[in-house]
């Protein structure tokens, strides 16, 4: 009966890669220590490699924004120089909606001057806030990888309490916007909505010079906050020289789509929703006998850009990597491997020569 191969064997017997047996193999100390630098340079591409993959660069792509008929919401956290019951905070946009229908904000009245543990906060978040807005194209990537929601904490509690009447308004909450242009703005008197004027303001009968402008933003972002955009009026503060002063930001808002490092490597289908902004500003004196007309108060334009951002990871495929570490071990062994055999022949020439030149001495 004919006796049935194993299968082990058989496979061993169909081997591509024929394997030097152990008997005929020996060891050298040159060997070794190429065979040491192999691994140490294999060891630091893999980790080069690795690195560049996980922290690659970022690519933008412009689409055009058909999500017409969503929703922004707008962040808002700032102070006022003045008490909460002589400003009123609203919005009116294109649309021509009542101003109730985007939300209110919350009142609270605070003290204009920070304490000393708020100001050390304050100072901190305007500097970290000027840094970005300078180098925001070499900082913002690396925000964007890593999913930092904020760029610093909410300010602090005071420590003790002011022996003097609140000065100040602290106006925070969040705002449901229309994609549409509009004006957010904060003049005296409270917001009284009308069904054909949209609303009025009921200012108290105080002279415009009376009225101080001055405030500090500590939030104003559009969206979720859940990525670490750069937010530029943040962290800003302006002081009033004279009580009838106009303030003016210019706001253009883009809606942003942030796609993971995770789902552009897998081919998942996963991204994050959110808003950045640029903004302009100036300031003015409203004075109308010298031709500056206006009503003096803080006004935020807005306008939502037609186009949208994409922001995709500029990493390659995970197959391609997977390719490019085994590219990596194996040209560093087999270039080991040759180094090694270069070295030993020209070791044997030298030998064979210096043997050689004694024979003949020797005859």
């Amino acid at each position: 009966m004919r006796r049935r191969k194993d299968p082990i064997q058989a496979v061993c017997e169909l081997d591509a890669f024929p394997k030097v047996a152990d008997t005929y193999k020996r060891t050298s100390t040159a060997g070794g220590t190429i065979s040491f630098f192999c691994v140490i340079l294999i060891l630091s591409l893999v980790y080069s490699e690795t690195k560049d993959f996980v922290y690659s660069g970022v690519k933008f792509h412009f689409t055009p924004d058909d999500e017409l008929d969503s929703k922004m919401d707008l962040n808002v956290d700032m102070t006022v120089a003045m008490p909460c019951r002589y400003i009123g905070a609203d919005v009116l946009d294109t649309t021509g909606q009542s101003v109730l229908s985007f939300g209110q904000l919350e009142e609270e009245d605070t003290w204009f001057e920070l304490s000393p543990t708020q100001q050390s906060h304050f100072s901190a978040a305007q500097r970290l806030n000027n840094m970005l807005r300078e180098k925001n194209h070499g900082i913002q990537q690396l925000l964007w990888k890593s999913g930092y929601q904020r760029i610093f904490g909410d300010m602090p509690k005071r420590e003790t309490i002011p022996n003097k009447a609140t000065d100040a308004c602290r106006l925070h909450g969040v705002l449901h916007l229309t994609k549409v242009a509009g004006n957010f703005h904060i003049t005296a008197g409270k917001v009284l909505p009308l069904p054909m004027l949209a609303h009025a303001h009921i200012a108290p009968f105080m002279d415009d010079e009376k009225f101080n402008y001055s405030h500090r933003i500590n939030q104003f972002s559009f969206g979720p906050r859940m990525v670490g955009l750069v937010h530029p009026l943040e962290g800003d503060e302006l002081v009033a020289s004279q009580g009838s002063t106009m303030y003016q930001y210019f706001i253009m808002a883009v809606p942003t789509e942030i796609e993971s490092l995770v789902s552009a490597a897998s081919g998942m289908h996963g991204s994050i929703q959110s808003w950045q902004y640029s903004v302009r500003n100036q300031s003015r004196v409203i004075s109308h006998h010298h031709n500056s007309h206006g009503i003096p108060g803080i006004y935020f334009k807005y306008d939502v850009a037609p186009l949208r951002v994409r922001v995709v990871p500029d990493a390659p495929p995970i197959w391609r990597f997977i390719l490019r570490l085994c590219a990596i071990v194996g040209g560093v062994y087999t270039s080991a491997g040759l180094v090694h055999h270069v070295l030993q022949g020209l070791y044997w020439l030298l030998c064979s020569r210096r043997n050689y030149s004694e024979l003949e001495q020797t005859n």
